[in-house]
């Protein structure tokens, strides 16, 4: 036995007091019939002793209780403050039984020796812990009874004692066996301890909530974090159908009043066989994202997952696919696609108009070839935000090359454009101040295309460019509008 077995092994002494108690009844009662029927002083003496030895062993037994549930768990000092009494009980329980052996009652020498082959089987069997300590009180019990047959009167007697030495090498062969097996026992319930104390700490430290439902969706298991992550504590959690937990994240008390609907989508997403993740926008602005494992015992695992990271940064990376890095505008890309899904909201009418603008810088380049790129970054970083004041809400502006953007305008008319187009001018031709301390001006031409109600978003920005071409030949910062067949200037320049 080891010495992390022998506290465990120890404890057993005391676990159970039960069948200390009827050993010591049974001793008392043969003590008590013995001295009914011979009258004699040591029978009272026996019952006496007896009935103390069984009041000290259950005294110690109960102290080392009360005291292990304070704390005090000394299982060795108990031990050897609990083997010397039973030692003496039954010592003198085997001096009583041989008392009985010599006397001439017949019947009560076989109640005492039947009793007496009880309480020792029982005593090897629960004091197996401490194989030494069973046996030895085996031993006095029953070297009493072979010399008090050995001495008794009555010719015959004798016959006890080889049964009597079969006796012991069987509680010897019993104490041996349920030795081996609680040694078994209590190292496979230490590791089983063991396990479990590793797996609630994985589970209590992993960065991911983790629960388990069973087949009616209740949360039979959960980790610290899944009480964390849903905003409740761990023993409300538990026992809850999950549907019902995840209503009451309470994502908006004006559209899901009670969380009635996230708690049909949950239930929903439970009653599908392979459901891919559960995703969960709270109100706080977390987002929390839901996975299913199934079991094969019928259960399911559950994985929570803060995902508002990631969701942001996913957020921001397609955010970076579609925009400019420099000015936050729309890219061509998204600029594309934007048109497209504006072409197909609106009526394919000519009226009211949908119009498309390509702006190009004038004399931009100069700027980077006297100041140096970081100083036209600076303007075009001003361009983007004076045409963010200029436009009306709602509006599309983006940037499509180094000085180039591009103006989306629906429900518009000529005139309209005309004077977006002349404000545009005038607002981007303002002076620019730069961070270096210089200030710097540029200009602005602008060609103009208005979709006719068959056009696309290619064919538009083409026509747009076509009209920019002879703005910028016309002498620039000027607009210009695309018409179907030909080219026409605006009469004047912007001012």
């Amino acid at each position: 036995m080891t010495a992390a077995l022998r506290p465990s092994m120890l404890v057993t002494l005391f676990e159970d007091v039960r069948p200390m108690a009827l050993s010591g009844l049974a001793s008392g009662f043969v003590a008590a019939v013995a001295l009914i029927r011979l009258q004699q002083l040591w029978c009272l003496a026996w019952l006496v002793v007896d009935v103390g030895l069984l009041i000290a062993r259950l005294s110690i037994a109960r102290a080392y209780t009360v005291r292990r549930n304070a704390g005090d768990d000394r299982a060795e000092y108990w031990a050897k403050r609990y083997a010397p009494v039973s030692l003496v009980a039954c010592f003198v329980l085997g001096l009583g039984v041989m008392g009985c052996v010599q006397a001439t009652d017949v019947e009560l020498g076989t109640l005492s020796v039947m009793v007496a082959g009880g309480v020792f089987g029982g005593i090897a069997s629960r004091n197996s812990a401490l194989p030494r300590l069973a046996m030895t009180q085996v031993v006095l019990g029953v070297l009493p009874i072979g010399v008090g047959a050995l001495l008794a009167p009555r010719p015959g007697a004798w016959l006890l004692v080889p049964p009597l030495a079969i006796y012991l090498a069987a509680m010897r062969t019993v104490v041996q066996r349920h030795y081996r097996v609680l040694v078994a026992l209590i190292a496979a319930r230490q590791r089983n301890a063991e396990l479990v104390a590793r797996f609630d700490a994985a589970l209590t430290y992993m960065p991911h909530g983790l629960c388990m439902i069973d087949g009616d969706s209740r949360v039979i298991v959960a980790n610290r974090r899944t009480a964390q992550l849903f905003g409740s504590p761990r023993e409300i959690v538990l026992d809850t159908p999950l549907p019902a937990v995840v209503a009451a994240l309470g994502t908006d008390a004006v559209i899901d009043p009670g969380g009635a609907g996230l708690a049909a989508q949950c239930d929903s997403w439970l009653s599908r066989h392979e459901p891919g993740p559960l995703d969960i926008a709270l109100a706080d602005g977390r987002q929390l994202e839901l996975t299913r494992h199934r079991v094969p015992d019928g259960n399911a695992v559950i994985i929570v997952e803060d995902v508002t990271t990631r969701r942001q940064t996913e957020q921001h990376i397609r955010h970076l696919a579609r925009h400019d890095a420099l000015t936050g505008l729309p890219n061509r890309h998204e600029l594309h696609a934007e048109l497209k899904r504006m072409l197909a909201r609106r009526p394919r009418l000519p009226s009211p108009a949908f119009a498309v603008m390509y702006l190009d810088l004038d004399g931009f380049k100069s700027i980077n070839d006297r100041f140096g790129h970081q100083a036209g970054d600076e303007v075009l970083t001003q361009v983007a935000e004076r045409l963010g004041k200029t436009l009306p809400p709602g509006e599309l502006a983006a940037r499509i090359g180094g000085d180039e953007f591009i103006v989306a305008i629906d429900d518009t008319t000529m005139q309209a454009c005309s004077i977006l187009a002349a404000r545009i001018i005038r607002q981007i031709s303002a002076p620019y101040a730069l961070s270096i301390g210089e200030t710097v001006c540029i200009g602005i031409s602008i060609g103009i295309a208005l979709d006719d109600g068959h056009g696309s978003p290619d064919e538009l920005i083409r026509q747009a460019d076509s009209a920019l071409y002879d703005a910028k030949s016309a002498g620039k910062g000027i607009y210009c509008f695309y018409s179907s067949g030909s080219r026409r200037m605006a009469p004047a320049a912007a001012s």
